[in-house]
């Protein structure tokens, strides 16, 4: 693929370390990461939604909970307030099919949280949620999951009528757009896995990149109902062609990436999950837990377990490690969740990492 030939000095990130920490308040992220402090805390709300992803990593048919309580939720906001963590990025299952949404994020907005919204933007097709989300989310983005823009290929990896939920989708995004929302403060998720290889993920990026919405590109992982289709996991190749239309689409003219997994080390050095069953993790997609928000506090979690749930060991340079070397190390350090379900050690080098002569081989 042509890339275009003015590249930025490689100390100077410029947009990938913006863009990538997906936070409007990208310096902010990057002072947090800085000083190891969390900056966002996932709140993993509930397990129902519409968007009946076959991988999806927070569902799995022995889950204890289908949704954390109001009350739980309002006395965490105000724990994680009190220790000075700036946002809350909503998450589920599809945190929109929860009733109280609305009353929660507002609660969260009243004590001064940036609310950011992951949704499958299904409920979005309603013009009043919509409306809704973008009060709540001032400040804050709000991000859609529309793996394909092809109805066969989006049957195999979602469950319903495919055609219905695409448009649903993109109607969403539509009513976002109309009420004020503006492009840079609405991402794309895709779950990348083989059946979107090659032209079906360009074709879905290069849609939402002409409307100036950016593209969040995560890995499938072996976790929740991923443990079921290890088919679905693309070959290394698949995933640098992927990266490559990303980066050349996203963030044209940089010379550096964030490798396979879509988000910056300032989003994920600053931020950690609660997840449905209140144990709090250093990701969404890393299902082991470092206490729980139902027996301690917020506080005494993070006080305990900040080298683990902050991955503070990557942020020391190592001879040893290729990364501390890579020209991608500004904003890169691999991807966790990845590193976690195929070596067994969240700290280990992303085995889906495409640089270097060695993952050639393991293409």
């Amino acid at each position: 693929m042509d890339r275009p030939s003015q590249a930025p000095a490689r100390e100077d990130p410029g947009r990938v370390s913006a863009q990538g920490c997906f936070h409007p308040d990208h310096a902010g992220v990057k002072r947090y990461f800085e000083d190891n402090r969390v900056y966002s805390v996932q709140i993993e709300s509930c397990l129902s939604c519409t968007g009946g992803c076959r991988y999806c990593y927070a569902s799995a048919q022995d889950a204890r909970s289908a949704g954390i309580p109001a009350a739980e939720i309002r006395r965490v906001l105000h724990e994680v307030s009190a220790e000075g963590v700036r946002a809350i990025d909503w998450l589920g299952g599809d945190p929109l099919c929860r009733k109280d949404w609305y009353d929660l994020a507002g609660e969260a907005r009243d004590l001064g949280l940036i609310n950011n919204i992951w949704t499958s933007g299904i409920p979005l097709a309603d013009p009043l949620v919509a409306r809704q989300v973008i009060e709540v989310t001032s400040r804050g983005f709000v991000s859609v999951h529309l793996d394909s823009l092809d109805e066969k290929i989006y049957s195999l990896l979602h469950t319903g009528e495919p055609g219905t939920k695409i448009r649903a989708i993109l109607r969403g995004v539509e009513n976002l757009l109309t009420e004020g929302k503006t492009p840079a403060e609405i991402i794309n998720c895709i779950t990348f896995t083989r059946p979107l290889a090659g032209n079906d993920v360009e074709q879905t990026i290069r849609y939402f990149a002409g409307k100036g919405i950016r593209t969040c590109l995560t890995q499938i992982c072996s976790a929740g109902f991923g443990t079921n289709h290890k088919e679905w996991i693309p070959s290394g190749r698949q995933i640098r062609h992927a990266i490559a239309i990303r980066d050349h689409l996203n963030y044209p003219g940089s010379d550096i990436s964030m490798g396979p997994m879509d988000t910056n080390k300032f989003y994920c050095g600053g931020m950690v999950c609660i997840t449905v069953e209140g144990d709090v993790t250093p990701c969404s997609v890393i299902r082991q837990g470092f206490g729980n928000v139902n027996h301690e506090s917020f506080k005494e979690i993070i006080s305990r377990h900040r080298r683990e749930l902050l991955f503070i060991p990557l942020r020391k340079n190592s001879e040893s490690n290729r990364c501390s070397s890579c020209k991608n190390q500004p904003v890169c350090w691999g991807c966790r969740a990845t590193a976690y379900y195929m070596t067994g050690d969240i700290m280990a080098e992303d085995p889906n990492c495409f640089v270097g002569e060695d993952h050639e081989q393991r293409a």
